[in-house]
């Protein structure tokens, strides 16, 4: 009988023991935080954000990104992108039209892009659109969080370079330009800089952070 007790004591000391491990282990797994709950979130560019193609480079002089996160605390976060003012391929004034695909960013510093089924990001340039489609690139990639402000001001900086992104180039109009039509072209490229704000509904600034 004493011996039993002995056991049970120690089976409720190895199960305490784990519930605490298993606690800092959550604790300490990467995440997205803020103050309340749903945050708006609001980013811009910073800088010059570029993306590659062999057809040549597109780059815009203003991109903003929008999302909401529910809860407190996130393993990651979604966005969507919006571009203006760009030049693509030595022609200014492209459109690029996101058609509702967005950037899912992760607290272990991946993305991925999400489209709804049959669609996808599309640069419209004279002779010729490059789309670009759900995918996770296939790198190597590097994404970079960091923590800046106090308190309600706290904002987080994005730091992306992107390689082996995925992209289609399809011939337009009469006098055709791209270089490889309807083929899968896998050396896209993509880096930028932007910083990322969060608001209550109220429009009221609340602080965001990333901890690894």
């Amino acid at each position: 009988m004493k011996n039993l007790k002995i056991l049970g004591l120690a089976l409720v000391a190895v199960f305490a023991m784990s519930a605490v491990v298993a606690s800092g282990a959550s604790a300490l797994s990467p995440a997205f935080t803020s103050e309340g709950s749903p945050t708006i979130l609001t980013g811009s560019q910073e800088g010059s954000d570029v993306f590659t193609t062999h057809g040549g480079t597109v780059t815009c002089t203003t991109a903003t990104y929008e999302g909401t996160q529910t809860g407190t605390e996130s393993s990651e976060t979604e966005v969507t992108p919006t571009y203006s003012g760009c030049t693509a391929f030595g022609f200014v004034n492209v459109p690029i039209d996101v058609n509702g695909c967005k950037y899912v960013f992760t607290a272990n510093q991946s993305m991925h892009i999400v489209c709804p089924a049959e669609k996808s990001i599309e640069v419209t340039a004279p002779g010729c659109t490059v789309t670009v489609g759900t995918q996770t690139p296939t790198g190597p990639n590097t994404i970079e969080y960091t923590n800046i402000g106090a308190g309600t001001t706290m904002e987080v900086t994005l730091d992306v370079s992107l390689s082996g992104i995925h992209y289609i180039e399809h011939n337009k109009g009469s006098f055709p330009t791209c270089s490889f039509p309807t083929e899968t072209t896998t050396n896209g490229t993509y880096s930028g800089h932007a910083k990322v704000t969060g608001e209550t509904a109220a429009h009221v600034h609340t602080g965001i952070t990333w901890h690894a």
